[in-house]
């Protein structure tokens, strides 16, 4: 089977080097490297240019965040021809087994249809990384528990393994979704088509700054704008839900907004009219999905 990686960055040159070199030396050798630039602006694209065919790099003239980078990357695999498309951030740090440890998986599985692999993500200090907890299918462990794979509804885009298959069934990743909540989007619609694990054998690193999660509540100052994507793509999951989770999103808005007001420290209306500007921008907010190769 044709493996590649599909890597999206936006300056973080230290850390894309070495997620490259780590990539580079997998005792199960990639077919290919796609690298997606987010138009960095840190000398990522001389790099690139200087790695000569080692890699396969596309540098786009505008950032289109994570969401737009993956959804590129993933149609780059596609059209050229690889069977699996190993996706990840610019900061994923992986073992020299990490790839080899998820064909393992397929090769146990190869009586079944797959849509995604997803690797078992820790921190710098080796405890589980709280952005990349994946989401279990239906609340259980799944019957290959006892050999280490788990049944998955939905994973983030830090080191998993997506079938050509599942690509051309449920589309690309949305795009306008630009960053928060593309990933657990886009491997729900997987998980609705395919049989999905976690491996957790397969270890990669994820070199966050601090290993938090999504709290607009203790947010400070510097990245509260960003919540804006997160409040209206989450809009967008729910309308596509059904009434019942439109009516369960806004009872969380609520409960966030009052949250904000009693608990934040730092930035209270700031927060505020993020999360407004959000929830108001989601309510027209009706991206579609893309789909390639549907002949």
């Amino acid at each position: 089977m044709k493996i590649c990686a599909v890597v999206v960055t936006y300056n973080r040159l230290e850390l894309l080097k070495l997620t490259i070199e780590k990539l580079l030396g997998q005792n199960r050798k990639l077919d290919e490297v796609i690298i997606i630039n987010n138009a960095s602006t840190d000398g990522t694209k001389e790099f690139l240019e200087s790695l000569g065919d080692k890699i396969t790099y596309v540098s786009l003239e505008k950032n289109l965040g994570g969401a737009g980078g993956f959804s590129e990357g993933i149609r780059k695999a596609y059209e050229n021809g690889h069977d699996y498309f190993w996706i990840m951030d610019d900061d994923t740090i992986a073992n020299e087994e990490s790839l080899q440890k998820l064909e393992d998986a397929l090769i146990r599985f190869n009586d079944r249809e797959i849509g995604f692999l997803a690797s078992n993500v820790l921190f710098k200090d080796n405890k589980p990384c709280i952005m990349n907890v994946p989401h279990l299918y239906s609340c259980e462990w799944g019957e290959f528990a006892s050999q280490g794979y788990l049944r998955l509804e939905a994973a983030s885009f830090v080191s998993i393994l997506v079938n050509r298959k599942a690509v051309k069934k449920v589309g690309l990743p949305i795009k306008e979704f630009f960053i928060w909540g593309d990933d657990i989007e886009f491997t729900k619609r997987v998980s609705k088509e395919y049989e999905c694990y976690f491996v957790t054998e397969s270890i990669v690193h994820h070199y966050m700054n601090e290993n938090k999660g999504v709290d607009l509540i203790n947010e400070g100052n510097a990245r509260v704008e960003r919540h804006f994507y997160d409040i209206r793509n989450k809009f967008y999951v729910a309308k596509m839900n059904g009434i019942k989770s439109v009516f369960a999103y806004i009872k969380d808005i609520i409960k966030l907004d009052i949250n904000i007001l009693f608990k934040s420290k730092v930035g209270k209306f700031k927060k505020l009219k993020v999360v407004m500007n959000g929830f108001f921008n989601g309510i027209g907010f009706n991206p579609k999905i893309e789909y390639i190769d549907r002949k």
